[in-house]
């Protein structure tokens, strides 16, 4: 028995079992997967748009729970969803000034809805 068989022993396996498990692991094959619906060239329809058409409410489940009120502070991922941009993004126009913010004692900064709403507008007649 050589060094590293007797290292292996000790740990209850060896070589020779490792290298047949491996083998008999790679015999094995996945069952392959059914072919997707519509899947294949041309965007059409798929089975499932063709049944529901509409997607808005798979859209609401995307798009996360509802904004707030008017009358609370929102949080950085209330901006974002209302700004539909990333918490990053968010964060980073805040932090250079481009966003109107309130910051909380050092530890958080909230948003007003009235303030960011109205910074939208201001955007969008700017764009114009």
């Amino acid at each position: 028995m050589s060094r590293n068989e007797a290292k292996q022993a000790a740990f209850a396996w060896s070589l020779s079992e490792a290298n047949s498990s491996r083998a008999s692991s790679l015999r094995t094959t996945r069952p392959e997967a059914p072919p997707r619906a519509g899947a294949g060239g041309a965007r059409g329809a798929s089975a499932e748009e063709a049944e529901h058409g509409d997607r808005s409410q798979e859209w609401d489940a995307i798009s996360g729970p509802p904004l707030p009120s008017d009358n609370e502070l929102w949080d950085v991922r209330a901006a974002a969803r209302y700004l539909k941009r990333s918490v990053s993004w968010v964060y980073h126009k805040a932090e250079d000034g481009t966003l109107p913010v309130k910051r909380l004692g050092g530890w958080g900064i909230r948003f007003v809805p009235v303030e960011l709403r109205s910074w939208v507008e201001r955007q969008r007649a700017g764009a114009r």
